[in-house]
């Protein structure tokens, strides 16, 4: 059996951790259902099972990486041959937050948190990757430095959340990084007039 030429167009998200499990939507032209459907993301031979979604798109798991950098996607009907449409994705170091500040800031939102950590990326910022999320709720963040970012909060409810960053907006780190939400209230205020 001859099946038509596949081609790939794009791939998303464009990056993940070397950890690999990244969701990866392939998109692109003349996918069908095949028990062997396979997308491979390097030379080296690693690859994934992939599932059709439409004649457009395939999505796969992306597979662990030995170390960071650009490889070429490409996906197999038969997992014999593969497409060459050199779609690039990128491999980027395992993102962490190790602590905020500062640690507290008003439940109304506004307060500019600085998370610092490791795996930081200007190149996820510049495609508008570069995430931060207290608890379920993400915000773009603005790259300082590969271990510094900073997230500007908005309204909360009060307590305590956990912080997390990604440099993909889909894989969020894990780990004990947190931030309080507070209510300020204003029982008083002295003195109650002035000149």
């Amino acid at each position: 059996y001859v099946h038509e030429r596949i081609f790939i167009s794009s791939v998303v998200p464009s990056s993940g951790p070397v950890s690999g499990g990244t969701r990866l939507s392939v998109l692109g032209a003349s996918f069908r259902e095949s028990a062997t459907l396979r997308c491979r993301l390097d030379e080296s031979g690693s690859t994934a099972a992939a599932r059709v979604v439409s004649s457009n798109q395939v999505e796969c798991a992306a597979p662990s990486s030995s170390g960071v950098g650009v490889r070429q996607i490409e996906v197999s009907m038969n997992g014999q041959q593969y497409s060459s449409s050199g779609v690039e994705y990128t491999y980027r170091a395992a993102v962490g937050v190790s602590s905020v500040w500062p640690s507290r800031g008003a439940a109304e939102g506004g307060t500019p948190v600085t998370l610092l950590g490791s795996g930081f990326s200007a190149a996820a910022e510049a495609l508008g990757e570069l995430w931060c999320r207290f608890n379920s709720t993400a915000y773009r963040a603005s790259y300082v430095s590969d271990s510094a970012a900073v997230c500007n909060t908005t309204q909360s409810a009060a307590g305590l959340v956990s912080v997390e960053m990604s440099t993909n907006g889909r894989d969020f780190s894990s780990g004990d990084a947190q931030f309080e939400f507070v209510s300020v209230t204003v029982s008083s205020l002295t003195p109650w007039s002035g000149p």
